[in-house]
């Protein structure tokens, strides 16, 4: 089920830095798609205006909140475009892939330019990690929608204008 609540000021900036960098010039057009997260006997579509989602959730060893964002390609994969954590220890990222780049945005450590194939997302969602779909006009709590377990995100076509099935 959809949650709406109020996003902390680090996320509204990292959701504007996100914005800013896929208006820049030279980037790929933003194409809409639909978002499918399937778990055991539970699917879920969601639609995307320009393609991208994210997803945050707390990290199992460091207890603080990771995000990452990712665009769905043209098969329906997804792609991670950037990741957001708190703090530097065991299970985050030591070094950048080319065109990588680093920043500190408001305290937080961000990976931007990541240009990694995912194809289909699996997570293993708990109640421990609170996993939450980062969407552009919403939050959806995955953990409390599918329960323990694991799922599998992945993009699809629109079946017309803004509209997505999950029948897929």
């Amino acid at each position: 089920r959809a949650r709406a609540r109020a996003r902390p000021r680090w996320r509204r900036a990292v959701a504007a830095a996100a914005l800013a960098a896929a208006l820049l010039p030279g980037t790929a057009a933003a194409k809409a798609s639909c978002l499918r997260v399937s778990g055991p006997g539970l699917r879920r579509c969601w639609f995307l205006p320009d393609g991208t989602f994210g997803l945050s959730w707390i990290h199992s060893v460091e207890r603080t909140w990771w995000r990452e964002s990712y665009r769905v390609g043209p098969g329906g994969g997804v792609l991670l475009t950037a990741s957001d954590f708190a703090s530097a220890g065991a299970g985050l990222p030591d070094r950048l892939g080319p065109g990588e780049r680093f920043r500190l945005v408001h305290g937080r450590m961000r990976i931007e330019g990541r240009h990694v194939p995912v194809g289909t997302l699996r997570v293993r969602l708990s109640p421990l990690s609170h996993h939450l779909l980062d969407l552009a006009d919403r939050d959806v709590d995955l953990t409390s929608l599918f329960g323990e377990g694991l799922v599998t995100i992945r993009g699809q076509p629109p079946t017309g204008g803004n509209r997505c099935e999950c029948s897929r």
